[in-house]
């Protein structure tokens, strides 16, 4: 993350996340539990760039977000399942 340029931060989210693995939301979910509100802010619209365009990526992003459900990070996890419930706003 870089406080200073949120773009950057912005960017780089967006890029994990069109990975479509896991590997690159627990990544993204991981930044959000240290982010202030201004880089937070950046990260959710990453977010919501590449994972809430399409019914199909929210499906994706769902099945992505159970994977994480059991993460052995309590906050990834938290993260993660906050995630799901804002994607199913979206249907």
């Amino acid at each position: 993350m870089d406080g200073q340029d949120t773009a950057v931060t912005q960017e780089t989210a967006q890029a994990l996340l069109e990975r479509w693995d896991v590997r690159g939301l627990r990544l993204v979910l991981a930044a959000l539990t240290v982010a202030d509100a201004d880089t937070g802010d950046h990260l959710c619209m990453a977010v919501d760039d590449v994972c809430l365009r399409s019914e199909e990526d929210l499906e994706r992003l769902a099945g992505l977000c159970s994977a994480l459900a059991s993460d052995a990070d309590a906050a990834i996890r938290e993260e993660a399942g906050h995630l799901r419930r804002r994607a199913r706003g979206h249907r």
